[in-house]
């Protein structure tokens, strides 16, 4: 019953939340956000309160890493978007070359931070990390569906 009400109150926050961010400024719901993930990984991962004060920290560190490789990355496939019919075939495969390094990159520290929560957690916990962040992200687009029209 107590992770049922735990489960309820977790429920109920995000709806709020998806409420009253649409009129906030972007730092209150990035803020938001984050408070977000932290409730929905916590309750999904079943973190002691030891855990949590391991686990956030180097978690944190992972996911700013992560998506500074992925707006370089980002950032290239923009790049060779607007550009690649002016691109000589060298700057193309310069170009190829420089995103399998970033996505060597990603996977590389993937598995340097799969490790590190391997220190902390139990593996089961771990492969837990994976599957709320799927769903993480599944939540957060249903989110943006409902609170936004479709643009045609």
């Amino acid at each position: 019953m107590k992770k049922l009400s735990t489960v309820g109150f977790i429920v109920i926050f995000i709806l709020c939340l998806g409420q009253t961010t649409q009129s906030q400024s972007p730092v209150n719901r990035m803020e938001k956000l984050q408070a977000q993930k932290i409730a929905f990984f916590t309750e999904k991962l079943q973190l002691s309160p030891a855990e949590a004060e391991k686990f956030w920290p180097v978690y944190n560190d992972y996911i700013n890493r992560k998506n500074k490789l992925d707006e370089e990355s980002k950032g290239l496939m923009r790049y060779i978007a607007r550009n690649s019919d002016n691109m000589s075939e060298n700057e193309i495969n310069e170009s190829m070359e420089k995103y399998l390094r970033l996505q060597e990159q990603l996977y590389q520290l993937f598995a340097e931070y799969h490790k590190k929560y391997q220190q902390i957690l139990t593996p089961a916990k771990v492969m837990k990390i994976y599957i709320a962040e799927n769903q993480f992200k599944v939540v957060l687009l249903n989110q943006i569906r409902e609170n936004r029209p479709i643009r045609r």
